[in-house]
């Protein structure tokens, strides 16, 4: 699996929406939140190898909005 990131920025209860219920919707990522030194969540995605979220043939932000509304 490689790691992907992706900036989200937003009041801390939307990002922590993101973070607890992103998914990939085209492999089977694990993902991880890591708080930086100023207290920021940043989620960090590990991406199947050759998935197209991955290499950039396709966007995320469907699986991001799925996740800040909290919809399967």
């Amino acid at each position: 699996m490689t790691n992907f990131t992706d900036l989200v920025a937003g009041p801390i209860g939307l990002v922590a929406n993101i973070a607890a219920n992103y998914r990939c919707g085209h492999c089977n990522s694990e993902t991880e939140v890591r708080t930086d030194q100023h207290g920021n969540p940043h989620l960090i995605t590990f991406h199947d190898d050759g998935c197209p979220v991955l290499d950039g043939t396709l966007s995320s932000l469907p699986d991001t909005l799925r996740a800040a509304t909290g919809t399967p």
